[in-house]
């Protein structure tokens, strides 16, 4: 009988596959960022609303979750009223939500 030592190590996969992904949801993250403020629709009284904008991620648990947000008080006003005219963070999900789920298949791929 051959006995076979299991020498897996889960805890050193999962450290690398967050790490990874982490990375990966980073420069995701900044990406749509810097897209947002500069392709925003309206124009620049104070700079405020611009540079309150912010693309970063985070850990839920299990679940990387990649964000983009407005930082002003009147961040939802320019999202949601004068009929989206001055939306700019919605758009920028969904213009690369498709890339950023090609680069994360990638990112996983590479991982393994």
């Amino acid at each position: 009988m051959i006995k076979v030592k299991n020498t897996f190590n889960f805890m050193k996969v999962e450290k690398k596959v967050r790490s990874g992904l982490g990375l990966y949801a980073h420069a995701a993250a900044k990406k749509m960022e810097a897209d947002a403020k500069r392709n925003r629709p309206w124009t620049d009284h104070t700079a405020n609303a611009r540079n309150s904008i912010l693309g970063d991620f985070g850990w839920e648990k299990n679940l990387c979750t990649i964000r983009l947000s407005g930082g002003m008080v009147y961040s939802p006003r320019l999202e949601l009223d004068y009929e989206k005219k001055y939306a700019i963070l919605i758009p920028t999900i969904r213009k690369n939500a498709a890339e950023i789920m090609r680069g994360y298949e990638k990112t996983i791929k590479g991982l393994k």
